[in-house]
């Protein structure tokens, strides 16, 4: 027998040895009531009296569980547990093969562990907003909770704002599908389905531009529950009230997952609320190039809750689709549209300052409607790697509005205006990085076309033909504008130490323009040259910005660009048969800085030369009516701007203290050629303009804080502000010098007072202070707060009482302090809220509204929406 068989033969002769002499139990683990096997319990083995452990395995499946020992004492103990069980052991014999337990059910109860989340986190250049830190009873949409951010601000109008700065991107898990029509998510997103909300500091969406440009403003980005990626969700609102038939009805679905996105969205509404505010887009340069030449003299609304004032009746719809063709190519289509049919009635009252002479005052009893009918879609193809970003943007936009206003005076005065408008344009962007160099090119192409028609019954202006034959006093001001955009541009930029950037385009505009004067029922047009225009004019020209950044530190990187620009204006005007010609060099030096102080205060700062000349409308030498009462043409002037201005911007943000703080710094001195004038005659106007060589100059500092404060459950925030402006006021042919001084503090606070009242209290004041020539005007005092309590007797039924009240010691009346109540109860089922709210409680009709500028003052009574009533249900269909 050789050596490898003997060695075979031992190693099989000692596995046996091991196997006969290795001790093992087995046994099964059942439901004493049921008999069901009991699996995943913990069976262990000890030496009888003692808790050393010799053995330990889990139950199977079947209940069964087998311990092995390689030597056991005479006797042992085995025992049995489990969460759902009370444990069981057995003393037997290590000769025992088999041993059963019947077990009986138990449920042992957890203490209660509650492990808090800090509110906010950073981590690098994000900051993260735990949602549910910030959530309480009466939020319902993102957009409630948005408003109690630390750092966050969100204007009235729906725009956010991060550390008193313009977001610019908001996205849903890492996507934008609303192209900065971001309202529809923050009213419509419930709270709910939000797990954090995300600041992305100094955000530059474009991949291929990381660390080569460094915008200054943030992005927002919402994290969704894990429940809510992917899922759809559908809700509905439908509410009725009195006293006139109050409608307000909601068709809302959406699904929202990291590679698609879809969002619609119906509503209709006629109780005040101003849902269009939903379509409004903060990304600026929304591409609407349309103007406005003729106006239906209107109210001013005055500046207290729309709710209180707006007669309307709005329905809007929008489809938004996002979806991933490939990985990090997306295209995504958005199509609005709005119908918006809005009722106002005031008396307004303009007193025109004079020196030397009785002031001209202008009063006017008004009502007028506007009817909105607007139509919107774009479609958007963007691939954003780290070497690439491409984005082709195809933009239409159609209108169909209309404007109406009669003045009730001594002569009635019927005012009809039609503002019917197209526009489309193409935008186009593509760069390309290779390692530290890149290349980007941009053709921006848009076209505008407008057929305006003013007609007012009877005219105030006389028999301007002087046809004695002539009854009908209307006149009809038509207007028609084309306008035709191109602008091509390439750039670079070589990175290193001391990184150079250059940029070089070339840009058209071509307008047209003609206007035509009507009398009659037959709309017969004027043949007085004075009164038409038909203007051809053309810009074109190019565009070179050189730039340079030096890295002096890793954090300090200062940047300097020179955009220079020529600019060739060819003028045609083929009523007065003139044809000029003339180029203009225009230059604009910037200085930027961004200095990170330390990780938790920064600096960024700007500096500025810029000058301008004046665009089409100085161009237009023949008379338009523009409004029922004034008759106004151009004087053939150029006006000529320059400005230089400064910004100094500090912020400071702790997450971990929750204290978020922004101070703000402004300066601007303008030089311009000419003052604007408007001469009165009665109540009939018309504007000049004189060439007059002045200066303007703003400055003021704004600074804002806020905080969560835990120890009194709180949110607060604060700020204030202060602003000056000189210059001089050209007023019925007088120049006068004018100054002006504006000083504004406000603040908030949301409040939970236990789990059973939550108070919300904003306040506001402001003090404007002015004086023209010799005349020192007298302050204006403004002063806005408003009070919202919400009981909670218990989970899921609220009630809101809330007051709202204005003071304006300019007036002079006990009208100078307003107040307004609003209550209102909810309750919410399972999938389905009741709302019955009651607005505007005192039942105040009338709102009087006073203020002054530095030629004249106006004050106006603006008639209120009633005391109304509105029922509401919502509820989820998916």
């Amino acid at each position: 027998m050789n050596r490898k068989t003997t060695f075979i033969l031992f190693l099989y002769t000692f596995s046996l040895g091991v196997t006969w002499g290795q001790s093992q139990i087995s046994g099964r683990v059942l439901d004493a009531a049921t008999r069901k096997p009991v699996d995943a319990a913990t069976v262990t083995l000890h030496p009888k009296g003692s808790t050393s452990i010799l053995s330990y395995t889990m139950t199977a499946a079947d209940g069964t569980f087998t311990l092995k020992r390689a030597s056991m004492p005479d006797s042992v103990t085995v025992s049995v547990r489990a969460m759902t069980i009370e444990s069981q052991s057995k003393t037997v014999k290590s000769s025992v093969n088999f041993v059963e337990f019947l077990v009986k059910e138990n449920v042992t109860e957890l203490k209660e562990v509650i492990i808090q989340a800090p509110k906010i986190r950073q981590f690098g250049d994000t900051i993260h907003y735990d949602v549910a830190s910030f959530l309480d009873e009466t939020d319902r949409s993102i957009g409630d909770v948005l408003k109690k951010l630390p750092g966050v601000q969100v204007l009235s109008s729906g725009q956010i704002l991060y550390q008193n700065k313009a977001i610019n991107k908001f996205y849903v898990e890492g996507l934008d599908l609303l192209k900065g029509k971001y309202g529809i998510a923050t009213q419509n997103i419930e709270a709910k389905n939000v797990a954090s909300v995300q600041v992305l500091e100094n955000h530059q969406p474009i991949k291929a531009l990381k660390d080569m440009e460094i915008p200054e403003e943030a992005a927002i980005n919402l994290k969704l529950k894990q429940s809510a990626l992917g899922a759809f969700f559908a809700t509905a609102q439908a509410g009725a009230g009195l006293p006139s038939v109050l409608l307000s009805n909601e068709l809302v679905g959406m699904r929202f997952t990291r590679s698609q996105q879809n969002m619609a969205v119906y509503k209709g509404d006629n109780t005040g609320r101003d849902i269009a505010q939903e379509l409004t887009s903060f990304y600026g340069g929304s591409g609407d190039a349309t103007e406005r030449f003729l106006n239906v003299v209107s109210p001013s609304p005055p500046s207290i809750n729309r709710q209180h004032f707006l007669f309307n009746d709005a329905h809007l719809g929008s489809l938004n689709d996002l979806r991933s063709l490939k990985k990090d190519l997306t295209l995504t289509t958005n199509i609005n549209y709005l119908f918006d049919n809005q009722k106002s009635d005031s008396y307004a009252r303009r007193d025109i300052f004079v020196d030397g002479a009785e002031n001209i005052r202008i009063e006017e009893n008004m009502s007028s409607r506007l009817l909105k009918r607007e139509l919107e879609g774009a479609v958007t193809l963007e691939g954003n790697t780290a070497d690439y970003f491409l984005n082709n943007k195809v933009n239409v936009s159609a209108k169909w509005n209309n404007e109406s206003g009669d003045v009730r005076a001594e002569r009635p005065v019927s005012q009809r205006l039609s503002l019917p408008s197209l526009h489309a344009a193409n935008n186009f962007e593509y760069i390309r990085r290779t390692g530290k160099r890149r290349f980007r090119l941009q053709s921006d192409i848009s076209y505008t076309t407008q057929e305006n028609e003013l007609r007012v019954t009877p005219s105030l202006f006389g028999n301007l033909s002087g046809n004695p034959f002539q009854e009908d006093s209307s006149l009809m001001q038509a207007v028609s504008y084309n306008r035709f955009a191109t602008n091509t541009s390439v750039s670079g930029s070589i990175e290193g130490k001391v990184s150079f950037w250059y940029s070089a385009g070339v840009f058209t505009n071509h307008y047209t323009f003609n206007s035509s004067l009507y009398e009659g029922i037959n709309t017969l047009p004027f043949s007085a040259d004075s009164l038409q225009n038909n203007l051809k004019r053309g810009e074109m020209g190019f565009r070179v910005s050189p730039g340079i950044r030096v890295n002096i530190t890793d954090k300090l990187r200062p940047y300097v660009s020179l955009p220079v620009t020529y600019l060739l204006l060819d003028k045609n005007d083929r009523v007065r048969q003139t044809d000029t010609r003339k180029g203009y060099w225009i230059v604009a030096p910037g200085l930027n800085v961004e200095y990170p102080i330390t990780t938790r205060l920064s600096f960024y700062g700007n500096a500025g030369f810029s000058n301008n000349i004046g665009g089409m409308r100085e161009d237009l030498l023949g008379y338009m009516m523009t409004s029922y009462r004034n008759l106004s043409r151009n004087d053939g002037l150029q006006s000529k701007n320059s400005s230089i201005n400064a910004n100094a911007n500090f912020s400071y943000r702790n997450p971990f203290t929750t204290l978020f703080l922004s101070l703000n710094l402004f300066w601007m001195n303008s030089w311009r050629n000419m003052l604007y004038d408007t001469h009165y005659n009665g109540i009939l106007s018309n504007a000049t303009s004189i060439l007059y060589p002045h200066t303007l100059q703003n400055y003021g500092v704004r600074t804002s804080v806020s905080k969560s404060i835990d120890d009194i459950n709180s949110e607060v925030r604060m700020s204030a502000s202060y602003a000056k402006n000189t210059s001089v006021a050209l007023n019925q042919g007088i120049v006068s010098p004018y100054s002006g001084d504006n000083y504004s503090v406000s603040g908030a606070i949301t409040t939970d007072i236990g789990r059973f009242m939550i108070v919300k209290y904003d306040g506001a004041y402001s003090q404007n202070r002015s004086v023209v020539g010799n005349n020192r005007l007298e302050p204006m005092h403004y002063f806005t707060q408003s009070l919202n309590t919400s009981f909670i007797p218990k989970k899921g039924l609220v009630f809101n009482v809330g007051f709202n009240h204005y003071y304006n010691n300019a007036i002079q009346s006990s009208a100078r302090s307003s107040w307004f109540g609003n209550t209102g109860v909810k309750y919410k089922l399972k999938n389905v809220d009741l709302m019955l709210d009651w607005t505007n409680v005192f039942n105040t009709r009338r709102f009087v509204t006073y203020s002054y500028s530095d030629v004249s003052s106006y004050y106006s009574e603006y008639t209120l929406r009633p005391s109304e009533v509105l029922l509401r249900v919502r509820f989820k269909i998916l």
